[in-house]
Parts: C-alpha cells; sequence; structure tokens
C-alpha cells in the first residue's frame, strides 16, 4: 500500500513538472539574446538536418518563410533556406505558413511519440498559412531519422519526450488528491 501510494505521488509530481515546467522557463528563456538564438538555432538546424539540406530537400524553403512558435514559451522564429542554408530571423514581411504548438507538444513530435496529424486533428498543433507548404515541412520532418542524430541530442531529446509521454499517460490514470477545500494537493 505504501508503495503504491509513493508511485501515485510520484506520478502527480511528475505529472506537474511537466504541466509547470513551461510556465517556468517562459522568463527565463525571454532573457536569451536572440543572436545567440539565432546562433544555436542555426547550429542546431544545420547539424539536424545536414543530409537533407546537402540533398537539397529545403530547396521548397528559398524565398519562402516559415513561423514556428512555441506558444506557451512565448517563443517564435522564422526560418528559411538561403545559399543552401537554413537561416533563423526574428521576423520577416509574411511567413507562408506558421507551425505553433506547446514546448511539450512540440518535443512529443521531435521523439517521435506523437503524431503530427494527430496533434493537427486535436487542434494541439496549428498549421495555418501555405498548405502545401506546410505539408512539405511537415513531410521533411516525419523523414527525419533519429538514429542519425548526434547522441548528445538524440538521447536527451528521446528520454525528454519519454517523460512527458508517461507524465500524461499516467496523469489520465490517477485521480488528483484534493485537500480540504477542494484545492489540488
Amino acid at each position: 500500500m505504501r508503495k503504491k501510494r509513493e508511485s501515485i505521488v510520484f506520478q502527480q509530481l511528475q505529472r506537474r513538472l511537466v504541466e509547470q515546467a513551461p510556465r517556468f522557463l517562459r522568463h527565463p528563456l525571454k532573457l536569451v539574446p536572440f543572436n545567440l538564438q539565432k546562433q544555436l538555432m542555426e547550429s542546431l538546424l544545420a547539424r539536424v538536418f545536414k543530409e537533407a539540406i546537402e540533398d537539397g530537400d529545403f530547396e521548397f524553403l528559398a524565398d519562402k518563410w516559415l513561423k514556428v512558435e512555441v506558444s506557451d514559451l512565448e517563443l517564435c522564429w522564422f526560418i528559411s533556406e538561403q545559399n543552401g542554408q537554413l537561416v533563423v530571423a526574428r521576423e520577416c514581411d509574411k511567413a507562408d505558413v506558421c507551425f505553433s504548438g506547446t514546448a511539450n507538444d512540440l518535443i512529443l513530435i521531435a521523439g517521435r511519440k506523437e503524431d503530427p496529424d494527430s496533434l493537427f486533428f486535436q487542434r494541439k498543433l496549428k498549421i495555418e498559412g501555405d498548405t502545401e507548404l506546410g505539408l512539405e515541412v511537415k513531410n521533411l520532418m516525419d523523414s527525419l531519422d533519429l538514429d542519425g542524430l548526434p547522441s548528445l541530442m538524440k538521447y536527451p531529446l528521446m528520454d525528454l519526450a519519454t517523460f512527458i509521454e508517461r507524465a500524461r499517460t499516467e496523469s489520465a490514470q490517477v485521480p488528483v488528491q484534493t485537500a480540504p477545500g477542494g484545492i489540488p494537493s
């Protein structure tokens, strides 16, 4: 009985951490200068999509802008292809397509724990603008082979996605304990 209670407490703690982390991270992440964000994002994109970039798979983004918005973190980047490289900008004249979702949902997609189509139909992933361009971006993301990622990126991403998935799955099975007065404990 004690182990079961400890397990329930751990599950509730895990669920709260997953639910509250974006709120705690939002303000510190806003303090990161955009030039540093840009440098990190461009380096990350170049590494993750190295083969696809070399194969010219991102040429469809030339002279077009993809807006990526992490809604609960209030972060936004504009991404395009220029001269065989993915570039990140703070803003652009007009985004051709916009992908937006919460940090947890986007991590689940990246870690292959959630299908972008199912999140789209649940209205958790929003794709607005040029539908054809959005579909090309989504299909390219789906084709990314996680095994091709460097271990320092692959395993933390997969572990984080598993942690989020587990917290969501188990929270659906564990009732929220309430203290007197109806306040969740």
